[in-house]
């Protein structure tokens, strides 16, 4: 029978706690996922899912002293993969049910369910594993479907406000012949940045903006080795994303990347064509139809992403100028 434990971790990676005891309740609680909301944490699982043949959403508020609040407030009937985001006001937990869609619905700082359930996105799969990230005024809710035809997984999204209404249409972040799926989100103050696993081996991201859109292509974050992945998750930090996977080589073991490079570093330019300073009001007049625009990390970004810093600008002819920029 499984159960729910947490325990409290100092920034030094000092275990404060030895066990708490989140839901150890007959029926078996899976799938735990944990978010900080201002004063409390908060974490949803799945209920027992041992007893019935969907699971229940549950939510529970542990203090910052590792005290347990409640005793696991209903949130809805799921499948899979309860996720869960904070927006500075309230919480938002994503799920999906088979063959019926991502649910989602919002939890107020009390750890009581506000509201209907919301339906997010329809599918056609069973395990679609969706996930969420909050970024400046929206919610992103990302997850993993067949193709219109049915023959492999894409991987789509769609804004959600904080008032519950879906923004825009369902954004399609990757698709092709090739297999996408397992994603995970994050925010990093400016774009959310979705990575998944394409074709069981290669870990892939691309950037969406809270508009809606998706501003350049998708980009390797892990090599095209043949190695076996799983379960990417990414976080950002202050200067560079971190995403970790399971990969299968002699066994599973964790890897990572925070360097997130698509081979056109500066140490890969192969035909540079001189060197420019310039400020970062003149960058535009680089821009254009035929140009792509590449940071140092190798990442396709639109001029809208565009700091302090060096970039790598390809003409129509595959030639590459390296321009840095300056406030």
């Amino acid at each position: 029978m499984a159960d729910i434990f947490g325990v409290r971790v100092t920034a030094d990676l000092n275990i404060i706690d030895s066990l708490i005891i989140i839901c150890n309740d007959p029926g078996g609680q899976t799938e735990p996922s944990v978010t900080w909301a201002g004063q409390n944490y908060f974490v949803t699982y799945l209920d027992a899912i041992f007893e019935t043949r969907s699971g229940i959403v549950k939510v529970q508020r542990i203090s910052p002293q590792g005290v347990v609040l409640d005793n696991g407030n209903n949130v809805g009937t799921g499948d899979y993969n309860p996720e869960i985001s904070y927006d500075g006001n309230r919480c938002l937990i994503v799920w999906s049910e088979e063959f019926q869609g991502v649910i989602g619905r919002f939890v107020s700082a009390d750890g009581q369910p506000e509201g209907p359930s919301l339906y997010i996105g329809t599918t056609q799969g069973i395990s679609t594993i969706p996930t969420v990230g909050f970024g400046s005024q929206y919610y992103l809710v990302v997850w993993a479907d067949f193709c219109p035809l049915g023959t492999d997984q894409d991987v789509y999204g769609q804004l959600v406000s904080t008032d519950g209404n879906l923004i825009g249409n369902r954004i399609v972040i990757a698709e092709g012949t090739a297999n996408q799926n397992t994603p995970s989100v994050t925010y990093d103050g400016s774009e959310f940045l979705v990575v998944w696993v394409e074709d069981a081996n290669t870990i892939c991201g691309r950037f969406v903006n809270e508009a809606g859109s998706t501003p350049g292509a998708e980009f390797l974050i892990s090599d095209d080795s043949p190695y076996e992945r799983q379960s990417p998750s990414v976080e950002s930090g202050t200067e560079y994303f971190l995403t970790v996977w399971n990969e299968f080589r002699t066994d599973f073991d964790i890897y990572g990347n925070v360097d997130i490079n698509v081979g056109i570093g500066e140490d890969d330019v192969s035909k540079p064509v001189g060197s420019t300073t310039i400020s970062s009001g003149q960058i535009r007049r680089y821009l254009g139809e035929k140009i792509k625009l590449y940071d140092i990390l190798g990442r396709n970004v639109s001029a809208g992403r565009i700091g302090p810093g060096v970039y790598f600008f390809e003409n129509e002819y595959k030639e590459l100028k390296k321009i840095i920029v300056i406030r």
